[in-house]
């Protein structure tokens, strides 16, 4: 777990992650997932009764505790009773930081484009 502090314009600032994985921030409610050469942020909430999502697998997917809906790392909807991808947060990179902005909701059923692009390569 790692936190971040909150700023003013309601980013955060993560160091960017060394290996593959996910990281949760609870208190900014901020996911950030390396996969792939890139590094996505992600809501902590599901998309479908905004419970708290949990890490399955050992950072392979993530589970949604209360209806089982699953996604896999980089946010996909595999199954159960939510209706779309998890909602991904705005991201840049700044030197050798991630900036996530920790008020954007980016859903992957509103604005796919957005949602496919909301990543940085590392």
């Amino acid at each position: 777990m790692h936190r971040a502090t909150r700023r003013a314009d309601g980013t955060a600032k993560y160091p960017i992650p060394a290996v593959d994985g996910a990281t949760i921030d609870a208190d900014n409610e901020v996911i950030l997932v390396r996969t792939g050469g890139k590094v996505m942020a992600f809501a902590l909430s599901c998309p479908h009764q905004r419970a708290m999502l949990k890490i399955k697998g050992g950072d392979t997917a993530f589970l949604c505790p209360k209806h089982k809906s699953e996604y896999r790392i980089d946010g996909e909807y595999i199954r159960g009773r939510a209706t779309r991808s998890m909602d991904r947060r705005a991201i840049t990179k700044d030197g050798r930081e991630l900036v996530v902005d920790v008020d954007s909701v980016i859903q992957s059923d509103e604005d796919a484009a957005g949602w496919a692009a909301a990543s940085v390569s590392v």
